[in-house]
């Protein structure tokens, strides 16, 4: 092999991509010379002795997402340092008793009242038909019902 000084126009002294280090003339041909191969030995890999549970469930400072300082980390989706500040729980009364056997959404005076029964008067059919009067009788009802 031998490096061509005849024709410098075909052989660019280096690419425009950087992919190889030259050129050279092999029985006619225009070959590039490759870059050297990298030695992996130079900074060896260090073993990271910790189990997958141990990267995961590790000790980590208190960080929220509006904090000044915070420390730098892998990104990760669900890291604490990307989460919103939560105010502490409140600490109840010494002997005080959180239980609570009621649901907050039920009315307890009036469980088992059906609409049926909620609804019903006994009364028999109205058979006015002025809309006027429907309405004043049907909003004295419901306003006496209501007390």
């Amino acid at each position: 092999m031998q490096k061509s000084q005849s024709a410098p126009f075909l052989c660019p002294k280096a690419s425009k991509v950087g992919s190889s280090t030259g050129f050279r003339v092999v029985s006619g041909n225009i070959m590039a010379l490759p870059h050297g191969r990298r030695n992996n030995m130079e900074a060896p890999v260090r073993f990271d002795a910790r189990s997958e549970y141990q990267h995961h469930f590790r000790e980590i400072p208190h960080c929220y997402a509006s904090m000044d300082r915070k420390p730098l980390m892998p990104y990760h989706p669900h890291a604490t340092r990307s989460r919103l500040a939560v105010e502490n729980a409140p600490v109840p009364m010494k002997n005080a008793s959180a239980i609570e056997f009621r649901d907050l959404h039920c009315v307890h005076n009036r469980r088992f009242v059906t609409t049926h029964r909620n609804d019903f008067s006994g009364e028999g059919i109205d058979l006015r038909g002025n809309p006027g009067m429907i309405a004043e009788s049907t909003r004295v009802q419901r306003m006496l019902r209501e007390k």
